[in-house]
């Protein structure tokens, strides 16, 4: 109702040629609640009174611009009113339904067939067909007004909420009105003026004409309409600028929108567009849907080529043209008809603005990135890309539908020139836009690299990044480094990205360690040219920029020039060709530094000077950090298996395959610490092999007074389960150096000196640490297995043998090999040197007694005498006699009370004899078994202390019990001292 009223008043503005301007305004009278609508615009003349009260015959034909045109828009004020009055400057006219009953009422009376009628309306009768005269005016400054008296307090409600309802849409839809103010009296509220709806709204229209064939199948009534037009308009607030916008505050803008077609008043016909559409589309019967037919077709076109027109707008204004590219699925028939025209005509028209320039493309014409990003970093792509387009973030979907080819950041990057004048302006941009991009940095795989050679290479793989002073300093070499394959990108153009992406940024030592680097040295051997220099000057380019600057007051060999580098860069390092004294090439490791405490010890026909031009050119540090011997240095071997030698490109075998006697040295491990043994990292002082003959106690004296060589000497190589084996310094001394250490010998006094000889004398003078690593022993438990064999072996049969260095083979000796030749005791207190297949041993203390059996090895209990049995492989003597009491004619006899409180565990008796025999030997004391008993038997106290002390397993004791057998009033004496002993 609202909407036809306002149509009206438009058509009267366009009809007049004057801005249009309402006024709805709800009032409570006496007689109820009235609504005045008041329009500006040509007055109601008979034509208009006659369309008023006729169907389908409106008054608007003929007149360009005007809404209404079929005579039925009117009646919808009967809605909510039966009283209506239309007061216009020329006159006025009310229709009343009490009236038109009335009149009818009296007609009835005259014609049967409308009383008939009446009945069968019972009351619904058509009150807009009689029109009465009435009385009033407009209100001022309006030219017509209509009022309605509504039915009752639903009718006012419902008018109450169709005028809150009255927004910018009416304004667009109806663009004969300007203005819209809307009064309610009824309510607290104060008026509302709708106007200046530009302000608020992008809007783009067109209008032209509809050929004559377009209209033949249309009603007559509208076949003098041959004008379209079409409007579009977006609400500002639901526009979101290219800087983005709050998302939850654009979907509430679109929410509310309208979603319908106005044609140009609000039909039934979903429209699910971003933009209101209204236009000239021709109706069905009811008004309510767009017919179908050529001239909905011809109209949608235009609609769409308007649609156009708005997005141009929208990019002239700086707002996301894309806003408008609807992406839902159709809401309806025409819908689904109008948007792919939409879609098409947008794809067409240069709306989208290029990244890094002014210009406007066409969709269909256009590439953007996905992800999107930064607009600068865009603009620095798309100058070197043509078409590339800003989509902002979470617009690809709508860039999309119109035809633009978004592609990933990847595909851009294959397609940029690989020549630049601002590398590092691109690489800022692209890193720019790899942080938006879901397949981030690696997008950039192929990013086009320039190197210092001059090539560009796309990718960053193997690509180096040099950075500070040593840009500077190995600027020289570049070009060798380059022919070698290395790939170091110009330093004009490095840029953090390039880490990012994958970029080595090296220092000096990453240089070195470089595959490319290490296989030139290598590939060199003495054959090759000696003048050849882009090697020795590349390498020792590298070298010397990673060390400090050359200072003359710092150096020495101990500043750590030598171990300036790591292990596994100066194993192959010492192979870089230099050149020798005498003018030949040789490996850095096979010369030494003139006047240098290596040049003093080191046999010059074995290691020769550098050359003094290299020196100069170099200087010192340099070379010794190439592997120059300015002293005696150590070298690392990693991951050392005993029975494994280094496979060739294995870490360490250059090292390896440089040390003297390394594959004698792992068989040694392999014997020590058993096969496929890991032991780990073995340090080991190189170059022992040239040292001079006269200045080896001159090295031995550095071997023990510098921290690194002594370690080297003293460290022991260990393996699994905590065994140990000589350090490979200290065993090439023993097997390989002219020192005359052949075997143990003694460190310091003690026992051992009756079994070992003496220091030889070049160890002689130095410290006991380094003797004992070279083969000296000061603890009978130090003897290697391989030891104790040579001291046996070397001993004479008959020899005496001291009592304490007997002791020290009887409780320690492990030889590897069964001896052939043992000490044993052959009589009282008598220990010779015996032929081991005359020995056994005695399993406790009677057997020895029994030297006619066989020379006797003392064991101290049965688990020391099966020890000795098989380290010295001897049988047991009891195994060779059968120690029965053969002679059995003692006196049995009770142990004193005083020796068993000395000796707890003492037998209760003893046997008395005169003449003890066992197996028909005599002996003095024996102890024997009948039954569950222990026996002992004696001849002698002493023998019978003996006896006891062995029954009781306290051997100890024996010099004890027998103090108390002589004399038993020192027995409280005694076993106090063996209370406090034990």
């Amino acid at each position: 109702m609202v909407v036809e009223l306002a149509q009206n008043a438009a058509d009267a503005a366009v009809r007049a040629g004057v801005p249009g301007r309402l006024l709805l305004r709800l009032t409570r009278t006496d007689e109820g609640t009235t609504l005045v609508a008041a329009n500006t615009g040509a007055p109601l003349d008979e034509e208009g009174v006659a369309a008023l009260a006729s169907m389908r015959a409106s008054a608007k034909r003929g007149h360009a611009g005007v809404v209404g045109r079929f005579g039925v828009g009117f009646a919808a004020v009967r809605a909510v009113s039966d009283e209506i009055s239309v007061l216009s400057s020329s006159g006025a006219v009310r229709f009343s339904l009490q009236d038109a009953a009335t009149e009818l009422a009296t007609l009835a009376a005259e014609v049967p067939a409308l009383a008939q009628e009446l009945v069968r309306r019972d009351g619904s009768l058509p009150a807009l067909r009689l029109p009465f005269a009435a009385q009033g005016r407009p209100p001022e400054g309006f030219d017509t007004a209509v009022v309605l008296l509504l039915r009752d307090e639903v009718a006012a409600d419902e008018v109450r909420a169709l005028l809150h309802a009255v927004d910018d849409a009416l304004l667009l839809a109806l663009p004969g009105l300007t203005e819209v103010v809307v009064e309610d009296e009824t309510s607290d509220g104060g008026p509302r003026r709708i106007a200046d709806v530009a302000a608020r709204w992008f809007v783009a229209a067109a209008e032209g004409d509809v050929p004559r064939d377009v209209l033949a199948g249309r009603p007559v009534e509208e076949r003098d309409a041959t004008r379209w037009r079409v409007t579009w308009a977006l609400p500002r607030s639901a526009a979101v600028p290219r800087e983005g916008a709050d998302p939850f505050a654009v979907a509430a803008a679109r929410a509310a929108g309208p979603r319908t077609v106005h044609a140009p008043t609000p039909t039934d016909e979903p429209l699910d567009v971003p933009a209101l559409l209204v236009a000239t589309l021709p109706l069905d019967p009811t008004r309510r849907h767009v017919a179908t037919g050529p001239l909905t077709d011809r109209v949608l076109r235009h609609a769409a080529d308007v649609y156009a027109d708005l997005a141009l707008e929208l990019a002239e204004h700086g707002v996301d043209p894309l806003t408008l590219v609807p992406t839902a699925l159709p809401a309806g028939p025409l819908d689904a008809v109008l948007r792919p025209l939409l879609l098409d005509a947008l794809a067409a028209a240069p709306v989208l603005t290029a990244a890094g320039s002014p210009e406007r493309v066409a969709p269909r014409h256009a590439v953007a990135v996905v992800g999107a990003g930064p607009p600068e970093a865009l603009a620095a792509v798309g100058r070197r890309v043509g078409a590339l387009v800003v989509v902002p973030a979470g617009r690809h979907t709508q860039a999309r539908a119109v035809g633009v080819e978004v592609r990933t950041l990847a595909d851009v990057v294959e397609e940029l020139p690989a020549a630049d004048d601002d590398w590092r302006g691109l690489y800022t941009a692209l890193g720019e836009l790899a942080a938006g991009d879901p397949a981030g940095v690696e997008a950039l795989a192929n990013l086009p690299v320039p190197l210092a050679d001059g090539r560009v290479v796309r990718g960053v793989r193997g690509a180096l990044v040099l950075a500070g002073p040593l840009t500077e300093a190995v600027t020289p070499v570049l070009g060798t480094l380059a022919r070698w394959g290395v790939r170091v990108v110009d330093p004009a153009v490095a840029h953090p990205l390039l880490e990012r992406l994958g970029a080595q940024c090296p220092d000096a030592v990453g240089l070195l360690r470089l595959p490319p680097v290490r296989a030139a040295v290598l590939a060199w051997d003495e054959d090759d040219d000696p003048d050849e220099p882009d090697l020795t000057t590349t390498v020792l380019t590298l070298v010397a920029a990673h060390l400090p600057p050359r200072d003359p007051a710092r150096w020495s060999a101990t500043t750590g020039a030598a171990g300036a580098l790591p292990d596994d860069v100066r194993e192959w390092l010492a192979l870089l060709p230099l050149t020798a004294a005498s003018g030949e090439p040789a490996p850095a490791d096979g010369l030494v530094l003139p006047g240098s405490p290596a040049h003093r010890v080191l046999d010059a026909r074995v290691l020769a000077p550098v050359a003094s031009e290299q020196v100069e050119r170099w200087g010192a540090m340099t070379l010794v950090a190439a592997g120059v011997r300015e002293g005696l240095v150590t070298v690392r071997v990693p991951d050392v298996v005993t029975d494994e030698e280094p496979v060739p490109d294995a870490p360490g075998a250059l090292t390896a395959q440089a040390l003297d006697a390394w594959p004698q040295y792992l068989e040694h491990l392999t014997d020590v610490l058993g096969p496929g043994a890991y032991v780990g990292d073995v340090t080991a002082v190189a170059d022992l092999d040239a040292v001079a003959t006269e200045a080896w106690p001159q090295v031995l004296a550095q071997l023990c007074e510098e921290p690194d060589l002594r370690r080297a000497v003293l460290e022991p190589v260990r393996g699994e389960h905590g065994a140990s084996a000589a350090s490979y310094t200290a065993w090439w001394l023993r097997e390989r150096g002219p020192l005359g250490v052949e075997g143990p010998f003694v460190v310091g006094d003690g026992p051992l000196r009756a079994l070992l000889p003496a220091a030889p004398p070049a160890v002689a003078h130095l410290d006991v640490a380094v003797q004992r690593a070279l083969g000296g022993v000061s603890d009978p438990r130090d003897v290697t297995p391989a030891a104790w064999a040579d001291v046996l072996d070397a001993w004479a049969v008959g020899a005496q043998v001291p009592a304490r260095a007997a002791a020290l083979v009887w409780r320690h000796a492990e030889p590897d090999e069964p001896p052939e030749r043992v000490p044993a005791v052959v009589g009282p207190g008598r220990v010779l040197v015996v032929a081991a297949h005359d020995a056994a041993v005695a399993p406790s203390p009677m057997w020895r007694q029994r030297t006619d059996v066989a020379a006797l090895v003392p064991a101290r209990d049965d688990a020391d005498a099966l020890r000795l049995s098989r380290a010295l492989d001897l049988p047991r003597v009891s195994e060779l006699a059968a120690g029965v009491v053969t002679r059995d004619d003692g006196l049995r006899a009770r142990v004193p009370r005083a020796v068993r409180d000395v000796l707890p565990g003492a037998p209760e008796h003893w046997c008395e004899h005169e003449d003890l025999r066992v197996d028909h030997v005599s002996v003095a004391w024996w102890v024997d078994t009948a039954g569950d008993e222990v026996r002992v038997h004696a001849t002698t106290l002493a023998g019978l202390a003996a006896a006891l002390a062995q029954a009781a397993g306290r051997w100890d004791l024996r010099y004890a019990v027998e103090a108390v057998l002589v004399d038993d009033e020192r027995a409280a004496e005694v076993t106090l001292d063996v209370a406090l002993d034990d």
